[in-house]
Protein backbone atom coordinates (compact mmCIF):
# COMPACT_ATOMS: atom_id res chain seq x y z
CA UNK A 1 0.00 0.00 0.00
CA UNK A 2 3.10 2.52 1.08
CA UNK A 3 4.32 2.08 -2.63
CA UNK A 4 0.54 2.62 -4.35
CA UNK A 5 0.52 5.94 -2.32
CA UNK A 6 3.61 7.48 -3.56
CA UNK A 7 2.09 6.31 -7.16
CA UNK A 8 -1.34 7.66 -6.71
CA UNK A 9 0.40 11.26 -5.50
CA UNK A 10 2.23 11.57 -8.19
CA UNK A 11 -0.81 10.77 -10.76
CA UNK A 12 -3.12 13.14 -8.93
CA UNK A 13 -0.25 15.60 -9.05
CA UNK A 14 0.07 15.38 -12.69
CA UNK A 15 -3.72 14.97 -13.95
CA UNK A 16 -4.65 18.01 -11.67
CA UNK A 17 -1.66 20.51 -12.05
CA UNK A 18 -1.30 20.64 -8.29
CA UNK A 19 -0.54 18.40 -5.09
CA UNK A 20 -3.73 17.15 -3.02
CA UNK A 21 -4.41 20.41 -0.50
CA UNK A 22 -4.92 17.60 2.32
CA UNK A 23 -4.38 14.20 3.14
CA UNK A 24 -8.57 13.44 3.26
CA UNK A 25 -8.15 14.31 -0.75
CA UNK A 26 -5.52 11.90 -1.68
CA UNK A 27 -7.58 9.59 0.05
CA UNK A 28 -10.39 9.80 -1.33
CA UNK A 29 -8.74 9.69 -4.70
CA UNK A 30 -7.28 6.57 -3.63
CA UNK A 31 -10.41 4.87 -1.94
CA UNK A 32 -9.30 4.31 0.92
CA UNK A 33 -9.59 5.69 4.81
CA UNK A 34 -7.30 8.54 6.33
CA UNK A 35 -6.41 5.79 9.07
CA UNK A 36 -4.82 3.54 6.45
CA UNK A 37 -2.79 6.23 4.68
CA UNK A 38 -1.45 7.38 8.46
CA UNK A 39 -0.55 3.59 8.66
CA UNK A 40 2.13 4.48 6.40
CA UNK A 41 2.83 8.51 6.30
CA UNK A 42 2.66 11.08 8.73
CA UNK A 43 1.98 13.67 5.76
CA UNK A 44 1.45 14.63 2.54
CA UNK A 45 5.26 15.70 2.66
CA UNK A 46 6.62 12.62 3.86
CA UNK A 47 4.68 11.05 0.51
CA UNK A 48 6.39 13.65 -1.50
CA UNK A 49 9.93 13.04 -0.09
CA UNK A 50 9.39 9.33 -0.70
CA UNK A 51 8.94 9.75 -4.26
CA UNK A 52 12.53 9.69 -5.29
CA UNK A 53 13.43 7.69 -2.01
CA UNK A 54 11.34 4.51 -2.91
CA UNK A 55 12.55 4.00 -6.39
CA UNK A 56 16.19 4.42 -5.00
CA UNK A 57 15.17 1.30 -2.36
CA UNK A 58 13.68 -0.37 -4.97
CA UNK A 59 16.96 -0.24 -7.10
CA UNK A 60 19.58 -0.50 -4.32
CA UNK A 61 17.20 -4.04 -2.68
CA UNK A 62 17.48 -5.66 -6.22
CA UNK A 63 20.90 -5.05 -6.54
CA UNK A 64 21.57 -5.82 -2.57
CA UNK A 65 20.25 -9.65 -3.90
CA UNK A 66 21.94 -10.04 -6.95
CA UNK A 67 25.32 -12.67 -7.07
CA UNK A 68 26.72 -10.59 -10.19
CA UNK A 69 26.51 -7.08 -9.08
CA UNK A 70 28.48 -8.62 -5.78
CA UNK A 71 31.65 -9.74 -8.16
CA UNK A 72 31.66 -6.13 -9.68
CA UNK A 73 34.42 -4.01 -8.92
CA UNK A 74 33.57 -0.50 -7.02
CA UNK A 75 33.28 1.52 -10.30
CA UNK A 76 31.38 -0.58 -11.95
CA UNK A 77 28.74 -1.35 -8.58
CA UNK A 78 28.84 2.79 -9.06
CA UNK A 79 28.04 2.71 -12.94
CA UNK A 80 25.32 0.15 -12.15
CA UNK A 81 23.24 1.85 -10.12
CA UNK A 82 23.38 5.12 -11.51
CA UNK A 83 22.21 4.18 -14.92
CA UNK A 84 19.72 1.66 -12.82
CA UNK A 85 18.26 4.67 -11.21
CA UNK A 86 17.78 6.89 -13.98
CA UNK A 87 16.26 3.93 -15.78
CA UNK A 88 13.87 3.64 -12.88
CA UNK A 89 12.78 7.59 -13.02
CA UNK A 90 11.59 7.61 -16.41
CA UNK A 91 7.77 6.49 -16.07
CA UNK A 92 7.56 9.54 -13.53
CA UNK A 93 9.99 11.96 -15.63
CA UNK A 94 7.10 14.29 -16.53
CA UNK A 95 6.19 14.73 -12.65
CA UNK A 96 9.99 15.29 -12.03
CA UNK A 97 9.70 18.22 -14.31
CA UNK A 98 6.83 19.68 -12.73
CA UNK A 99 8.15 19.31 -9.05
CA UNK A 100 11.77 20.22 -10.01
CA UNK A 101 10.72 23.20 -12.56
CA UNK A 102 12.91 25.68 -10.71
CA UNK A 103 15.98 23.37 -9.85
CA UNK A 104 18.46 25.52 -10.95
CA UNK A 105 21.62 24.43 -9.19
CA UNK A 106 22.30 20.68 -9.07
CA UNK A 107 23.68 21.36 -5.76
CA UNK A 108 20.71 23.23 -3.94
CA UNK A 109 19.59 21.90 -0.81
CA UNK A 110 15.53 20.35 -1.99
CA UNK A 111 14.21 18.51 0.68
CA UNK A 112 13.00 15.19 -1.13
CA UNK A 113 16.48 15.27 -3.26
CA UNK A 114 18.02 15.15 0.50
CA UNK A 115 16.27 12.33 1.46
CA UNK A 116 17.63 10.48 -1.44
CA UNK A 117 21.08 11.75 -1.26
CA UNK A 118 21.05 9.80 2.75
CA UNK A 119 19.65 6.87 0.99
CA UNK A 120 22.40 6.85 -1.67
CA UNK A 121 25.17 7.64 0.60
CA UNK A 122 23.86 4.82 2.95
CA UNK A 123 23.85 2.69 0.35
CA UNK A 124 27.01 2.93 -1.18
CA UNK A 125 29.44 3.82 2.10
CA UNK A 126 29.89 0.15 3.12
CA UNK A 127 30.64 -0.87 -0.49
CA UNK A 128 33.10 2.07 -0.11
CA UNK A 129 34.49 0.24 3.14
CA UNK A 130 34.31 -2.99 1.49
CA UNK A 131 36.35 -1.83 -1.56
CA UNK A 132 38.46 -0.52 0.59
CA UNK A 133 39.50 -3.39 2.70
CA UNK A 134 40.24 -5.29 -0.51
CA UNK A 135 42.85 -2.77 -1.65
CA UNK A 136 40.81 -1.82 -4.81
CA UNK A 137 40.52 1.79 -3.34
CA UNK A 138 42.72 3.51 -0.72
CA UNK A 139 42.06 3.61 2.58
CA UNK A 140 42.05 7.21 3.46
CA UNK A 141 40.36 7.74 6.78
CA UNK A 142 40.27 11.29 7.38
CA UNK A 143 38.74 12.03 3.91
CA UNK A 144 36.70 8.89 3.33
CA UNK A 145 33.44 10.92 4.30
CA UNK A 146 33.92 13.41 1.41
CA UNK A 147 34.24 10.34 -0.82
CA UNK A 148 30.84 9.47 0.02
CA UNK A 149 29.56 12.89 -0.14
CA UNK A 150 31.30 13.00 -3.85
CA UNK A 151 29.42 10.54 -4.94
CA UNK A 152 25.97 11.53 -3.45
CA UNK A 153 26.25 14.92 -4.71
CA UNK A 154 27.42 13.49 -7.93
CA UNK A 155 23.94 11.45 -8.07
CA UNK A 156 22.13 14.66 -7.53
CA UNK A 157 24.09 16.24 -10.89
CA UNK A 158 22.91 13.54 -13.05
CA UNK A 159 19.82 13.67 -12.23
CA UNK A 160 19.46 17.70 -12.87
CA UNK A 161 21.38 16.84 -16.08
CA UNK A 162 18.71 14.34 -17.26
CA UNK A 163 15.88 16.32 -16.66
CA UNK A 164 17.40 18.82 -18.74
CA UNK A 165 18.39 16.51 -21.49
CA UNK A 166 16.57 16.26 -24.60
CA UNK A 167 18.35 14.05 -26.99
CA UNK A 168 16.98 10.64 -28.39
CA UNK A 169 16.31 7.50 -25.40
CA UNK A 170 18.58 9.99 -23.26
CA UNK A 171 21.98 9.61 -25.03
CA UNK A 172 23.59 12.48 -23.78
CA UNK A 173 22.47 11.36 -19.82
CA UNK A 174 24.45 7.76 -20.86
CA UNK A 175 27.69 9.66 -21.42
CA UNK A 176 26.94 12.14 -18.47
CA UNK A 177 26.43 8.98 -16.29
CA UNK A 178 30.07 7.45 -17.64
CA UNK A 179 31.80 10.78 -17.59
CA UNK A 180 31.02 12.07 -14.43
CA UNK A 181 31.23 8.22 -12.38
CA UNK A 182 34.65 8.03 -13.84
CA UNK A 183 35.90 11.41 -12.53
CA UNK A 184 34.46 11.08 -9.19
CA UNK A 185 35.52 7.37 -8.98
CA UNK A 186 39.23 8.47 -10.55
CA UNK A 187 38.86 11.00 -7.14
CA UNK A 188 37.83 8.48 -4.67
CA UNK A 189 41.00 6.20 -5.93
CA UNK A 190 44.65 6.48 -6.33
CA UNK A 191 45.18 9.38 -8.00
CA UNK A 192 48.70 12.16 -8.12
CA UNK A 193 47.87 12.97 -4.14
CA UNK A 194 48.26 9.34 -3.54
CA UNK A 195 51.10 8.78 -5.71
CA UNK A 196 53.23 12.17 -4.10
CA UNK A 197 52.45 10.35 -1.14
CA UNK A 198 54.38 7.42 -1.92
CA UNK A 199 57.23 8.82 -3.70
CA UNK A 200 57.91 10.76 -0.47
CA UNK A 201 57.69 7.85 1.20
CA UNK A 202 60.07 5.81 -1.03
CA UNK A 203 62.64 8.70 -0.90
CA UNK A 204 62.24 8.94 3.28
CA UNK A 205 62.78 5.31 3.23
CA UNK A 206 65.75 5.37 1.04
CA UNK A 207 67.69 8.13 3.20
CA UNK A 208 66.84 6.06 6.24
CA UNK A 209 69.04 3.18 5.06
Amino acid sequence: MKNQIVSEYVKYCLKMGHAPANVFQLCEHLGIAETEFYHHFGSLEKVEESVLLIRWQEVAEKFAQDDQFATFGITEKMLTLHFAFIESLRDIRSYLLWKLKDWKNPMDQIKGLMSLRQAFQDTVSPMLSAASSLGEIPDRKVISKLNVEALGMNLAFVIHFWLKDDSADFERTDACIEKSVQLTMDFVGRNAVDKLFDFGKFLFQGFQR
